[in-house]
């Protein structure tokens, strides 16, 4: 038969991650907010702001470790337009630094674990964090770049698990807790409350990575 993926989904079923409408109801969405001077993304892997300038050209820079997107003050709009643009070029960011972080984090801990994968895919999933498939390789959404090392390193771990316990089964936690050193089920839980308090908020980065 066919070989079957695993979905990494931390039962996201019921939170906002799917980006489904009929699952996006009961929760109480502020209109989403414009990604304006204000907006960064912090975690201890990237941080990313915007810059004013009084010159005519957007331009990406990266110093020491930052990455700045410097834009005229005379250009930078709430305009939906505008914001879409803004929105995939956030999008790319994170694209990129996933492309070139996740490669060497999956390769550490399948070398602490002993666990094995074949291929290693980066796309910008919404639907789901990671998975892993029957034919052994790891798929990890672009997204966790919006989360703090701890929650990719979580993830990375749990799509490794796959390769020994091909379901989420007790045997499967039990692994996995034992890999983590720490409450496996717990950081679903946080991972899951980190995007419902940004789509209940308003917060661009749920714009973001919902696509619109």
């Amino acid at each position: 038969g066919a070989s079957k993926a695993v979905h990494h989904n931390y039962h996201l079923a019921k939170y906002p991650y799917i980006c489904k409408e009929k699952e996006l109801s009961p929760l109480a969405m502020t209109k989403a907010k414009p990604i304006d001077w204000n907006f960064s993304i912090t975690t201890d892997l990237i941080h990313f702001d915007i810059e004013p300038s009084e010159g005519n050209d957007f331009i990406l820079q990266k110093k020491e470790g930052r990455i700045h997107l410097v834009s005229p003050r005379k250009k930078f709009t709430t305009d939906e337009y505008f914001q879409k643009w803004l929105r995939t070029v956030v999008r790319e960011i994170l694209r990129k630094e996933a492309h070139r972080l996740f490669p060497t984090i999956v390769r550490h801990w399948a070398e602490q674990t002993g666990l094995t994968y074949q291929q290693l895919h980066i796309h910008q999933t919404k639907s789901k964090w990671g998975s892993f498939s029957g034919l052994g390789n790891i798929n990890l959404s672009t997204y966790l770049m919006l989360m703090d090392r701890k929650y990719i390193d979580y993830t990375v771990c749990h799509e490794l698990c796959h390769s020994r316990e091909m379901n989420h089964s007790p045997r499967f936690w039990q692994l996995l807790n034992q890999v983590t050193q720490t409450d496996a089920k717990q950081i679903g839980r946080e991972m899951n409350n980190c995007v419902k308090s940004w789509y209940e908020s308003g917060d661009p980065r749920y714009t973001i990575i919902s696509g619109k």
